[in-house]
C-alpha cells in the first residue's frame, strides 16, 4: 500500500497548527506543521519525489512523536506527483516529477542545470524546468527557508540508507552532519555530480548544515510501500531531535553568519 495526499490529509486532520505554504499546479495545498517549543531552527521535508512518498509517511510519524526544541515539517512537498504514483497505475510507478513533469529536486538555484543526470525536456525524472525556481513547490520551500532562516535541514529521500552532506567544494558543518549519521547508522558521503537540489541550495546559500537522508534499504523497489515504514522509522526515529539540536547549536554559535 502506498502513501498518498489523501492519507496525508487524514493524518493531519487531527493535528493542530497545520498551515499552507503554497499550492501546486493542480491546486493541492503544500502543508506544514511546527512541533516542539520555541522558534524552529530546523526543517524536515519529504515527498519531494513522487515515487518516494514513504518519506512523507516517515515525516508524519516523526512529527507526531516529536517534542523538545521546535522543528518545522513539510511532509509532502510534491502532492500532485505522489497522487499520480498512487493512483496512476503501473505506468507511473517510477515517476519522480511534479504534475508539470519537472523534477523539483533539480529546480533550485544551485548551479541549476549542471547536474550529471539533468535533462532539458519535460520528463518523469531529472527535468530541470524552464528556469530556476520555476515550480510552485520549489518557490514554497525557498520562501519558507528565507522566512525562518533555518540553520539545519533534512531532505528525506529514498533509497539506499546513506546520508549526503555538503555541496561541491563546500564541506562545512561535517561535525554536525556526523550527528545525523550516528543517529541513523547510515554512512556519511558527499554527493558528487549533484546540482539544483534543495540540500545543494541550502548549503550553497550558507544557511547551515543541510543533509539528504536516503531511507530504505537499496534492495527495496520503488515505490516503497507502507509495509516498510515501521523498520524505516526505527532507524530514523531520532532524526527530528538531532535536527533540532543541530539547528539550535548553529544558530546559538552564530556559525551560519561566519560560513
Amino acid at each position: 500500500m502506498l502513501y498518498g495526499y489523501d492519507d496525508l490529509l487524514f493524518d493531519l486532520s487531527a493535528e493542530e497548527g497545520v498551515f499552507e505554504i503554497g499550492k501546486t499546479f493542480e491546486g493541492r495545498s503544500i502543508l506544514a506543521v511546527i512541533r516542539g517549543t520555541g522558534v524552529p531552527r530546523a526543517l524536515i521535508h519529504g515527498g519531494m519525489h513522487a515515487r518516494e512518498s514513504i518519506t512523507s509517511a516517515l515525516a508524519v510519524r516523526l512529527l507526531k512523536n516529536h517534542s523538545g526544541k521546535a522543528v518545522l515539517f513539510v511532509p509532502m512537498v510534491n502532492p500532485d506527483g505522489c497522487e499520480l504514483v498512487k493512483y496512476g497505475g503501473t505506468k507511473y510507478r517510477n515517476w519522480k516529477a511534479n504534475a508539470r513533469q519537472v523534477d523539483i529536486n533539480v529546480n533550485f538555484a544551485a548551479d541549476w542545470g549542471e547536474g550529471a543526470q539533468n535533462v532539458r525536456v519535460p520528463s518523469a525524472a531529472n527535468y530541470i524546468g524552464e528556469y530556476p525556481e520555476s515550480e510552485a513547490e520549489t518557490q514554497a520551500l525557498v520562501a519558507l527557508t528565507k522566512k525562518y532562516n533555518f540553520t539545519a535541514s533534512v531532505s528525506l529521500h529514498s533509497k539506499g540508507e546513506v546520508i549526503y552532506y555538503g555541496y561541491k567544494d563546500c564541506k562545512s558543518y561535517k561535525e554536525y552532519a556526523k550527528m545525523f549519521s550516528a543517529a541513523t547508522g547510515y554512512p556519511l558521503e558527499t554527493s558528487l555530480g549533484s546540482a539544483g537540489g534543495y540540500k545543494d541550495w541550502f548549503v550553497k546559500e550558507g544557511y547551515g548544515c543541510g543533509v539528504t537522508v536516503e531511507v530504505g534499504a537499496d534492495a527495496l523497489h520503488h515505490p516503497i510501500g507502507l509495509e516498510s515504514l515501521d523498520n524505516i522509522y526505527l532507524k530514523n526515529k531520532t532524526l527530528a531531535a538531532v535536527a533540532a539540536e543541530v539547528g539550535e547549536q548553529i544558530w546559538t554559535k552564530n556559525l551560519w553568519r561566519a560560513q
